[in-house]
């Protein structure tokens, strides 16, 4: 996927939201000037209400889950792997320079 069809589909996600967003405030202010009072809107006023909220949480599921690949499509574990292994061969490589350091010059 290039970066021009990445930054196409975040706006477009974007846009979807703002719009829903919209959209629950336009109905959740006709219930309300309608006389949201009686009984047998309790249901859609619940929905309007949460609705938002719950697609937000969907959103920052997806998100989390979307966000767990780097730029690169290399996952964060090995992401950890590859450092750790660098790590190690730095490690040896600095064990092997203080053991040379405590040779003893000849002479």
């Amino acid at each position: 996927m290039t970066e021009m069809t990445k930054l196409r589909s975040r706006l477009l996600l974007i846009a979807l939201w703002v719009s829903l967003v919209g959209a629950l405030v336009v109905l959740f202010t006709f219930v309300n000037a309608r006389g949201g009072s009686d009984g047998s809107s309790w249901a859609f006023s619940l929905i309007v209400s949460w609705l938002p909220f719950l697609a937000l949480m969907g959103f920052w599921l997806w998100y989390a889950r979307f966000s767990r690949r780097s730029s690169s499509g290399t996952s964060w574990v090995d992401l950890y792997e590859q450092q750790v292994a660098e790590n190690r061969r730095t490690n040896a490589l600095l064990e092997r320079i203080a053991t040379a350091l405590e040779k003893p010059s000849p002479g």
